[in-house]
């Protein structure tokens, strides 16, 4: 149960069937820019700050997926990226806390930005996942 709350957004990334045909190798190309391994990424909480390289990962990842763009949440990204594996009450909730998050204009700002953002998006629960999508990608 953990492991989902903690890996929302690279559990859908990595192992769920979704839109995301190029997820895997934007998330290889944002470690690579980056300069980290998927174990940074995995490690990313087992300190009060991951460090700017990690922080940098997601601000990558989450403009190549769509989510953010211009130091801004693009409007009804999560509904678009997330909406068909969770609940609409989930993808509600998420928006209207995730969305309240502002970024500052500068480069590393934006790293900062992008790391609350998926610090926020961790929120969603198991139970937020839908029904059918629970038994098929929990296999182990």
């Amino acid at each position: 149960m953990h492991f989902f709350a903690c890996c929302a957004l690279l559990l859908v990334v990595v192992t769920l069937p979704t839109c995301f045909v190029q997820a895997g190798p934007i998330k290889d190309q944002c470690m690579a820019a980056a300069g980290i391994t998927a174990q940074d990424v995995a490690n990313r909480h087992e300190t009060d700050d991951p460090g700017h390289s990690v922080k940098c990962f997601f601000r990558c990842f989450l403009e190549n997926i769509g989510i953010i763009a211009d130091n801004q949440i693009i409007p009804g990204a999560f509904d678009r990226v997330l909406g068909h594996i969770v609940t609409a009450e989930a993808v509600e909730r998420m928006e209207a806390t995730c969305n309240m998050i502002k970024s500052e204009t500068t480069h590393d700002e934006s790293c900062e930005f992008a790391w609350q953002i998926s610090e926020c998006y961790e929120g969603v629960r198991l139970s937020d996942v839908k029904k059918g999508q629970r038994t098929r990608n929990h296999r182990g």
